[in-house]
């Protein structure tokens, strides 16, 4: 058992990060004591040595004062080299770049558990106001993006840097008992591309009098138009090549057209009905996509969700926010209220990376009422319409960052969170980016 002595003033905010740090990414077993005598995070380990990690940022912040301002962000990002492995750098947003050794251990001027603390609850996104069109904070205002370390999950390298701080004073730290994982989700958006032969003769007509493009035509002519069946249903394919793996697919549905005009269909339409059952007999996930509105009125994501769980035939307790729109704290608040298990919201739509700094499915903290809450994020770290739309790669680089990623995610035993959206496969524009999802599993 390891005697984790820590500073006074906002406990709840400090163990919330020892929980995390400590608790789940470690998997330490330590007893969190606070001290007025104490002045950094003091690690007790069995044989009496000790790691000290400084305090730098909360004994800046008068108690009971809001910390979730923008006088109280990172004033300069900085790096310093991994005393412990060759190669390696440590991001810094408080304290200064120091490793040493003591006459009771090592002592580290990095204030860890304020950085773990700043990402995970995403404060910043409270002090810094600016939105995008939709009510979305942007990713280039976010600090991860300004410094240069969104691709890179912080909080998990924190936790190898801590870990391995202990190794070189002697204690046994766990192994990870995790493997990483890919979790494969997708929002249906619009689950049919066509709803009657109408919906095909303006497929046709949209390629050849709005667009012009015959090739586009001759394409939609050649593969779907004149055959039985839909494009954009390709749950069951989906499925069956899931189940040959062995993995499940979280397929997020809307509240249904009767709740918001955002959804182009109804859930009591017999497709969506057997849908939504072989979804269920084949043992996938039914989860929830709030609209628009939904993530700052809770009316209206009761409404919607009520709706989805009368129809779904499995408990309704995890998915994300339409439109990846999001508030701080107040959606998490909302999901919990709800009783949901999980969220999978915190991905930024225009780029790809670690929003939250972490790529491991953590509780989530609410800053207002500084309280955790019964509810686990799954961070958003990869999504379709970013590579193609947003930051315009070729499948070639989007197949390639996408491999990135999951090569970051293996190396520290994370979930590597994708979202690839059914009307995404079989599209004249999305027919050469199959191979940018089929080749994360070769």
């Amino acid at each position: 058992m390891i005697q984790l002595v820590a500073p006074m003033g906002f406990e709840a905010e400090k163990a919330y990060a020892c929980a995390v740090l400590f608790g789940e990414l470690l998997q330490l077993p330590y007893r969190l004591d606070f001290s007025p005598a104490a002045t950094a995070y003091r690690l007790v380990l069995p044989g009496g040595r000790v790691l000290l990690l400084e305090e730098h940022f909360w004994k800046n912040v008068a108690p009971g004062e809001a910390y979730y301002q923008e006088k109280y962000l990172p004033q300069r990002v900085w790096t310093m080299p991994s005393p412990f492995e060759r190669g390696q750098d440590v991001v810094g947003l408080w304290g200064r770049p120091l490793v040493e050794e003591t006459a009771e251990g090592l002592r580290c001027g990095l204030d860890v558990l304020a950085a773990t603390f700043f990402m995970l609850t995403r404060w910043e996104e409270v002090a810094i106001t600016q939105r995008d069109a939709y009510g979305r904070f942007p990713a280039h205002a976010s600090l991860a993006w300004r410094a240069g370390f969104l691709h890179r999950p912080i909080v998990n390298e924190y936790a190898r840097f801590v870990a391995q701080a202990l190794t070189r004073l002697g204690f046994n730290v766990p192994r990870p008992t995790a493997s990483a994982r890919i979790v494969l989700s997708c929002d249906v958006d619009h689950p049919r591309l066509w709803w009657s032969v109408v919906d095909r003769c303006r497929t046709l007509a949209g390629s050849l009098l709005q667009r012009r493009n015959l090739r586009e035509a001759r394409w939609w002519m050649r593969h779907h138009l004149l055959k039985k069946g839909d494009p954009f249903d390709i749950f069951d394919a989906w499925m069956s090549a899931a189940e040959h793996q062995g993995r499940v697919w979280h397929f997020n549905f809307m509240g249904g057209r009767s709740e918001t005009k955002e959804a182009p269909y109804s859930l009591q339409h017999p497709f969506i009905a057997q849908l939504l059952q072989r979804i269920a007999q084949r043992g996938h996930v039914i989860g929830f996509h709030p609209s628009r509105r939904a993530y700052i009125d809770p009316v209206a994501f009761e409404r919607e969700l009520s709706a989805l769980r009368r129809v779904a035939l499995t408990p309704v307790q995890t998915g994300r926010q339409h439109y990846l729109c999001f508030s701080v704290p107040h959606t998490w608040q909302q999901w919990a209220d709800a009783h949901m298990r999980w969220d999978s919201t915190l991905g930024y739509p225009e780029t790809e990376g670690f929003r939250c700094g972490i790529c491991s499915e953590f509780p989530v903290f609410n800053i207002l009422t500084r309280q955790r809450l019964a509810l686990r994020e799954k961070p958003l770290i990869a999504m379709d319409v970013s590579f193609a739309r947003y930051q315009k790669y070729t499948p070639a680089q989007a197949a390639e960052r996408l491999q990135t990623l999951w090569k970051t995610v293996q190396e520290h035993r994370g979930e590597l969170v994708v979202l690839w959206h059914n009307s995404s496969w079989n599209d004249f524009f999305w027919k050469d980016w199959q191979e940018v999802w089929l080749g994360l599993f070769r």
